[in-house]
C-alpha cells in the first residue's frame, strides 16, 4: 500500500505527542530500554530543536494523509563504540504499524539525509528482536555491518548496526 506522509519538525506544543510515545512501554522498551519522564520528555523536545540549529536535522514528526500523528523518524548524530554516525531512527504508533509506514519514513528519511543534508552515508541500529524495523532497513539496500552489546538506559543488550552509502550524486 503506498501511502502518503508529511514531516515536520517538532514543536514545543508537541509535547504530549511525545508523551504518547515516550511513556509507551510497548513502543520503548525493545528499542530504547526504559520509558521516560515528563522532564525526560521535555529534554528530548530541547534536544531535537537544539539539533536543528547545530546539524539542520534530527527528529521530525510523521503525519499521515489524514493528518493524524503515527510517530517520530529523523536522523540523528549518535556515537557507537566512540565512532560518531549520522543515525536513521524512528517510531511508528502501534496502531499505525503493519501498514508500509516505517518503510516510508525511513525512505524519505534516507532520501533527504542524502539529497539535502549531503550526508555520506547513514547507520541504523536495531535489537536482533526486532524484526520488522530489520527487514525495513534491508528493503532500504542498508547492509549489516557488525553487532556490539551496547548500554542502553542502564541494560546491556546486543545491538545490530546496519550501513548505507550515498549514491546519490550532488
Amino acid at each position: 500500500m503506498m501511502t502518503a506522509i508529511q514531516l515536520r519538525k517538532v514543536k514545543q506544543d508537541d509535547f504530549y505527542f511525545f508523551k504518547s510515545l515516550l511513556r509507551n512501554e510497548e513502543l520503548m522498551l525493545m528499542g530504547w530500554g526504559k520509558v521516560y519522564t515528563d522532564r525526560e520528555v521535555k529534554g528530548w523536545i530541547k534536544k531535537i530543536q537544539q539539533q536543528y540549529l547545530d546539524y539542520g536535522y534530527s527528529y521530525y514528526i510523521v503525519e499521515n494523509q489524514s493528518s493524524e500523528l503515527i510517530g517520530i523518524g529523523g536522523i540523528i548524530r549518535t556515537k557507537i563504540q566512540g565512532t560518531e554516525f549520522d543515525e536513521l531512527a524512528y517510531i511508528i504508533k502501534q496502531e499505525f504499524q503493519g501498514n508500509g509506514y516505517g518503510t516510508i519514513v525511513a525512505e524519505e528519511l534516507v532520501q533527504r539525509a542524502f539529497k539535502n543534508n549531503h550526508l555520506p552515508q547513514v547507520v541504523a541500529q536495531i535489537v536482533p528482536e526486532n524484526i520488522a524495523s530489520r527487514k525495513v532497513l534491508e528493503k532500504l539496500g542498508m547492509t549489516f555491518q557488525f553487532g556490539y552489546l551496547r548500554n542502553q538506559n542502564g541494560m546491556i543488550c546486543e545491538h545490530l548496526v546496519y550501513l548505507l552509502k550515498n549514491t546519490i550524486s550532488s
